[in-house]
């Protein structure tokens, strides 16, 4: 076990065979959400169909933002930098140059195509922007913990030099060769990307438990708790990393200013909403317990919660089953020129419709 961490027999495994483990994991990090999301939506009582319209849409979306956000960037830090159409796509160099906030930027703008389109939707079924991200956050911070490990395969995200042999192991430090080395030649580095990727797992645990905790947090609270836990991990771990863009020299990355952003949105967010709560004199969290609400919290009527006794209850199950009525009566309910009135011999055919039909039965009778 020893010798496996200190020679980083790992990397070799992950590149052996040349298979891509990079995209394998990115892969595997999408679906595994997407399961996962499908079920704590069914709890929650979204209409079934929303986790897979929203990942249909916001999946491309994030690629191409994570693509055009490091592009982006690259060109602001190096304005010499040539991007061909071909490079762009990935058919030169394939897709390296990926910003995770350009995916998250593009998840949520797919999202809210999406979102947008719920117009046709009865009212219990419609869901708002932070209901959805509520629950979508919940788990791509998931989806970051598995992906964080295509770096590791990838041999990048990694931080600064480790020189001291007492340090050379495995989490702490990862083995880099010379052609993915910034130094030119194979060494130690600081393993950045396992820091994310811890940090994302313990945030991963406390998003579950404020979103599926008996105590139901208002709308956004886990996408706004999301944004401060991540951001503030990114801040510092990214200060370590040697490979990432530069917003200006020396001073901050890009990646840094975004999570500085990302965290005070957060905090606003929760501030603004408990001091509405206060203000209304009412409190701040849904206390949600077998579905049931009371008014005394801020929101409630907002939630998904109330939305759902919006929905028309089930009829209760009769002894006598219900007189179905024919095409023909469905269609002149639909058309709303249905009239229970009898018929008039004002109307063309009028004479000739249930009088007809009773000369009829009384011919029959007669005979």
């Amino acid at each position: 076990m020893i010798d496996f961490v200190k020679s980083a027999n790992a990397v070799k495994l992950f590149a052996a065979g040349g298979f891509n483990w990079y995209g394998f994991l990115i892969g595997s990090g999408m679906i595994i959400c997407i399961v996962i999301a499908y079920f704590m939506a069914k709890k929650r009582g979204f209409y079934s169909d929303l986790v897979f319209d929203i990942s249909i849409c916001c999946i491309p979306c994030a690629i191409v933002g994570a693509r055009l956000y490091y592009i982006i960037f690259d060109l602001i830090a190096n304005p010499d930098a040539h991007w061909t159409f071909k490079k762009i796509i990935g058919l030169e160099g394939g897709l390296s140059g990926l910003a995770i906030y350009g995916g998250l930027i593009g998840a949520c703008l797919g999202s809210l195509i999406v979102l947008a389109l719920q117009k046709r939707k009865k009212e219990y079924e419609r869901v708002s922007f932070m209901q959805m991200a509520d629950l979508a956050f919940t788990v791509i911070i998931l989806g970051q913990v598995i992906g964080r490990w295509g770096n590791f395969a990838n041999q990048e995200a990694y931080g600064n030099p480790v020189t001291d042999p007492a340090w050379q192991w495995f989490p702490y430090a990862v083995k880099i060769d010379a052609a993915h080395s910034v130094t030119g030649a194979a060494g130690w580095f600081q393993a950045t990307f396992f820091y994310e990727s811890f940090w994302n797992l313990i945030g991963f645990a406390l998003l579950m438990w404020f979103y599926n905790g008996r105590r139901k947090s208002f709308d956004g609270f886990v996408f706004s708790s999301y944004c401060i836990w991540y951001g503030l991990g990114r801040f510092f771990i990214e200060g370590l990393r040697t490979d990432s863009l530069w917003l200006v020299p020396g001073v901050i990355r890009v990646s840094q200013l975004v999570s500085v952003i990302i965290v005070v949105f957060g905090i606003i967010y929760i501030v603004v909403h408990a001091y509405r709560a206060r203000v209304a004199g009412k409190k701040p969290f849904l206390f949600v317990e077998e579905n049931k609400l009371s008014d005394e919290y801020y929101g409630y009527e907002k939630s998904i919660f109330y939305r759902r006794t919006l929905k028309p209850a089930e009829q209760p199950e009769d002894d006598e089953p219900d007189e179905t009525p024919d095409d023909e009566d469905r269609y002149w309910e639909k058309s709303g020129d249905y009239s229970e009135e009898p018929l008039s011999e004002n109307y063309f055919g009028g004479e000739t419709g249930d009088k007809n039909n009773e000369s009829e039965n009384d011919d029959e009778k007669q005979q």
